[in-house]
């Protein structure tokens, strides 16, 4: 899958940005005919069919409507999936908020970090969204835990009066991935104790927290935590199997899965990178490749391979998951001084 970046301008500060170093500083916009050709190249493995289109905010791009149509309309492209904070929705008009393909992943921030009239505004487009245009089951909240004392108790409320079944779960790493004293390790271990509160209180009201590529490492859990948390996987399993792919269980309620396998993000200018974590690192023109499947070859031999010889925490020396490739170590931001040290900038 790949994202494409059709904005970078944004009409929130989430503390916890992780394209910080694009957002807001001097936006830029994708045109319409560079979209055309992100499109064609994320759509270039028949494999592949889900598109997102990000920002910044995409809601504010100049040409949002336009290119919703040019990607809704081609056949290749399912689902088309947009990374919103909501808030402006009304500026699609109803034919799009409608169609099936179109998706929604809701960056769900608390009153005290998007405002209260932003939060306001953004409820109330969901509501209308899931009664007015038959949204349910085609948006999904997606929350960033990024200090040890979290209130999620807003994202309680939005799952109960919206009956959602699943929520997406990500542990922001720190901008530029700054720890001060603490090794990655210590950081998530730090997390720990608001991710599993937050986990648990989901199972109560029924809902599984699927993880995105940030998510507790293995060894950060005791095998009892792992058991008291992973143990309503088996049930939710047999009642939401036909919904639910395996590959999906992997990274839900507690993530089987600990090795970092972002998508590809394509900035306004066609260049890709690999995450916006590394960003300064691992720029790339689609243009001098004839498909997404040779640019995500080149990333796989130059960032992903070289990344499993290093350890982010002296913890991670002598792992033989962090050996075999089957755990990151965390974040790959935290790798990257020794993975580029010899790259110019």
């Amino acid at each position: 899958m790949a994202n494409i970046m059709v904005t970078e301008a944004c009409n929130l500060r989430c503390p916890y940005c992780f394209a910080e170093e694009f957002v807001n500083h001097s936006p830029k916009e994708m045109s319409v005919e560079d979209f055309r050709i992100a499109l064609n190249f994320a759509l270039s493995d028949p494999d592949d069919k889900q598109v997102g289109i990000i920002g910044g905010e995409p809601l504010l791009y100049s040409h949002i409507e336009e290119v919703l149509r040019i990607a809704l309309d081609d056949p290749r492209a399912n689902p088309v999936m947009i990374y919103t904070n909501a808030v402006h929705l009304e500026r699609l008009p109803a034919d799009i908020l409608e169609n099936r393909k179109f998706r929604m992943l809701v960056n769900c921030n608390s009153p005290e970090d998007m405002g209260e009239d932003a939060f306001n505004k953004m409820t109330d487009n969901l509501f209308r969204f899931q009664k007015e245009y038959n949204g349910d089951g085609r948006f999904r909240l997606s929350v960033n835990l990024y200090k040890p004392d979290f209130d999620y108790s807003y994202v309680m409320w939005f799952a109960q009066e919206m009956k959602f079944d699943v929520i997406r779960l990500s542990i922001s790493v720190p901008q530029g991935g700054e720890l001060g004293s603490k090794t990655p390790v210590e950081y998530f271990s730090d997390m720990k104790l608001v991710s599993m509160r937050f986990v648990c209180d989901m199972i109560r009201m029924g809902v599984i927290t699927g993880f995105d590529c940030n998510f507790l490492p293995k060894c950060s859990l005791t095998e009892a935590e792992y058991d008291s948390v992973n143990g309503p996987k088996e049930i939710f399993y047999e009642n939401l199997e036909k919904r639910y792919s395996n590959s999906f269980w992997e990274r839900a309620i507690v993530c089987d899965v600990h090795n970092c396998s972002p998508v590809i993000d394509i900035l306004p200018d066609l260049q890709a990178i690999r995450c916006f974590g590394l960003s300064e690192h691992t720029k790339q023109d689609i243009r001098d490749y004839r498909s997404i499947k040779e640019l995500r070859k080149y990333y796989a031999n130059n960032v992903d391979r070289p990344a499993i010889a290093i350890s982010s925490s002296k913890e991670c020396d002598k792992c033989l998951d962090r050996e075999l490739g089957t755990c990151s170590c965390g974040c790959l931001l935290f790798k990257a001084p020794q993975l580029f040290a010899n790259t110019p900038n």
